[in-house]
């Protein structure tokens, strides 16, 4: 069937994707100025996070500086890989497919990060050991309501640990089983039925986003005041809602675009037009974000940092005293020598 022939129904069925050409003569004027307007976007997230890493690498431990980089790259990668399914619409679900991959790698790396601003794994479980897990937080908070406060043990612990990991492994194992499911024809997206991979995979995406950033919430609130110098409940705020708004709207327009909402311009199908839409909301939120990140992120060291550097140039001051002393003192016998 020629694509000439198709109406907006069978673009939607057989999910035909537009050249860029295509969407600029279907959309006219308002495809240029939203393709226009969210390269504008994308192009200052870029520099703010070069300016951010500019800062960083002059300011901050080299360790340290290398992890607050990778939560915030998460912006840029984001609004690149959205503005790049835009241009090129034949990529949009490879695009979205490797950003909802990346994503959670944030959110892993800020947990990371609080462990070093701890001090790393023993000592910051060392500062929390018995301290009360507050369990009323969310996604879960309805759930856990009447939860008792338990405290914080090693095995707990660990738990949270993998359960925050998780967020970075499962989306890979679920990616690559939805493309062996299109492989062999048993995924389809929004169908409901027992014999539809979809379903599950949505299922298991869902309950690991929830008990990933679950369990990251709760570790924060515990950290909080062992590490309340680094502003960690402040920096956690631009990434979770980064997270969970992209993974949110991608469902959402997702669903909305297949039961052919969104108006069909010929040849974009409903699907194109939500996604089009969809990318530059996400492209317009990921720079609100990303200029609140870097009023979060971007401060000096704290005090906590200052005295072992303060030790130190005191140790190099005393130093130096001492040898002027013996200096003095090596003169004086010389010339009584020479008397």
């Amino acid at each position: 069937m020629k694509v000439s022939t198709m109406n907006c129904s069978e673009l939607l069925h057989l999910n035909y994707i537009p050249t860029v050409w295509e969407v600029f003569d279907a959309l006219g004027n308002i495809g240029i100025f939203l393709v226009s307007v969210t390269g504008i976007a994308t192009v200052l997230v870029f520099a703010i996070f070069f300016q951010e890493s500019i800062y960083l690498f002059h300011h901050w431990p080299r360790q340290q500086c290398f992890l607050t980089l990778l939560c915030l790259n998460t912006f840029p990668f984001a609004a690149g890989g959205f503005f790049i399914s835009m241009v090129f619409p034949n990529l949009a679900e490879t695009a979205k497919t490797i950003i909802l991959i990346y994503l959670p790698v944030s959110l892993v790396v800020y947990f990371r990060l609080m462990i070093n601003y701890g001090g790393g794994e023993k000592v910051i479980l060392r500062k929390l050991f018995g301290q009360e897990m507050i369990l009323q937080g969310p996604p879960l908070c309805c759930l856990c309501f009447c939860c008792d406060k338990p405290p914080l043990t090693r095995r707990r612990f660990f738990f949270l640990k993998c359960s925050v990991y998780q967020l970075a492994l499962t989306p890979v194992l679920l990616a690559t089983a939805k493309y062996i499911g299109i492989e062999y024809g048993i995924f389809i997206e929004g169908l409901l039925s027992p014999y539809n991979a979809a379903p599950y995979i949505s299922v298991i995406s869902t309950l690991s986003m929830m008990f990933g950033v679950y369990s990251l919430v709760i570790f924060s609130r515990i950290a909080a005041a062992s590490i309340k110098d680094f502003q960690m409940t402040h920096k956690f705020a631009p990434l979770q809602a980064n997270f969970l708004l992209i993974r949110l709207q991608v469902i959402i327009f997702g669903i909305v675009g297949r039961a052919e909402a969104f108006p069909c311009i010929y040849p974009v199908s409903s699907t194109m037009t939500g996604h089009y839409i969809s990318s530059a909301v996400i492209i317009g939120e990921a720079f609100i974000l990303a200029v609140i990140a870097r009023a979060i992120f971007l401060h000096p060291p704290p005090y906590s940092m200052w005295p072992v550097q303060s030790s130190i140039c005191d140790n190099s001051s005393i130093s130096q005293i001492s040898v002027s002393e013996q200096d003095s003192m090596n003169s004086g016998l010389e010339s009584l020598n020479s008397v």
